[in-house]
């Protein structure tokens, strides 16, 4: 907020002071100068309201919850979240509920004490009904603005940004599917999520669409982790040998999958064709293709703290819910052409029986 008046100040030529002055519609301007500092606020692309906002708040924090930091996601969303809020003169103030509800409310009452000026926060889960009361109670009285990102919180009205983790799930089976496989194990994650949930919706989808049935052994349940996508690979391999491709449904899970692989000596996509959902900076790193589910994680965090600036720039309830639905993008970088050539290999072979 502090740079924007500033800014305003040096295009307009007048004091900050002035700056302030036109924004609170104070009289003591001349109108000359006035025109002058709202040009120069139109010209910067800055809403009056927001600045109104920023001036009258006595935080220049924003709260940011999230439940696990480690999950390279998340740290990417913050990633775009921090200069946005910079912009306009906030800092940020990092939660780590460690995937736990209770730590979520916790900080959620901390944030409110500590009357930070906004909340953008990524909910645990949103299918306790329990939890969900406390936590609807608590939001509805806190009287900060709030933007979720990535989940919902059930049966809320809140502003927030979310990514149409059906139509990733679904390309991504879509394009196993489309080059041959027909076991397609699928590594989900929590069924009280709404990823979850429509992640494991997209990877039906794809199956129905094809006109081919879902064999429901092979629908395993992690819980968005390392350990679980490991674990779960490693009984795939145990209990299905037939198995030919896989779905981890998170860059945890998928790390998880990889490791379980090349562990047990699998080649990927020789033995093995895997296509995750979300990008794993680690593999582009060590130069390892891997097809994913890309979501924008940086656009992300900045829709996020758009929504949430225009939200403290507004009396609570004063309009409707604003969600933002941003498509994913399914990365193709090298197992489909494996499992082409795949394909081709075995209908030669068939001819030749």
């Amino acid at each position: 907020m502090a740079a924007n008046v500033r800014n305003i100040a040096r295009r307009a030529g007048v004091s900050t002071a002035t700056v302030s002055r036109v924004i609170h519609k104070s009289d003591s301007v001349r109108p000359e100068t006035r025109r002058r500092v709202e040009e120069a606020m139109a010209a910067l692309g800055l809403d009056p309201a927001d600045l109104v906002r920023g001036t009258r708040s006595g935080s220049k924090v924003i709260g940011v919850i999230i439940p696990d930091l480690s999950n390279g996601f998340f740290a990417e969303v913050i990633a775009g979240i921090e200069p946005a809020a910079a912009e306009q003169g906030f800092s940020l103030f990092i939660c780590n509920s460690r995937q736990s509800d209770q730590e979520e409310i916790h900080f959620l009452r901390l944030l409110q004490k500590a009357q930070v000026s906004g909340i953008i926060i990524t909910p645990n889960s949103d299918d306790d009904d329990s939890i969900n009361n406390e936590y609807l109670n608590l939001l509805s009285n806190m009287r900060i603005p709030i933007v979720l990102v990535d989940r919902d919180v059930k049966y809320s009205n809140l502003d927030g940004v979310f990514i149409d983790n059906r139509r990733g799930a679904y390309e991504a089976t879509r394009l196993l599917l489309e080059n041959g496989h027909r076991r397609i194990a699928a590594i989900c994650g929590p069924m009280d999520t709404v990823p979850g949930r429509d992640r494991l919706t997209g990877y039906r989808d794809a199956f129905a669409a094809a006109g081919l049935p879902v064999e429901e052994e092979l629908v395993y349940y992690g819980d968005f982790s390392v350990e679980s996508g490991e674990a779960i690979t490693r009984s795939i391999l145990r209990r299905r040998p037939d198995v030919t491709a896989i779905f981890p449904a998170n860059n945890l899970m998928t790390l998880g999958c990889l490791a379980a692989l090349t562990r047990t000596g699998r080649r990927i996509p020789e033995e093995m064709a895997v296509v995750g959902f979300d990008e794993v900076v680690t593999l582009e790193m060590l130069g390892i293709a891997l097809t994913v589910v890309d979501r924008s994680t940086h656009e992300m965090g900045r829709q996020a703290m758009k929504l949430l600036a225009r939200a403290m720039g507004r009396k609570k309830g004063d309009h409707p819910a604003q969600r933002v639905i941003l498509t994913p993008e399914l990365k193709i970088r090298g197992s489909e052409r494996y499992c082409k050539e795949k394909k081709e290999t075995a209908a030669e072979g068939s001819k030749g029986e």
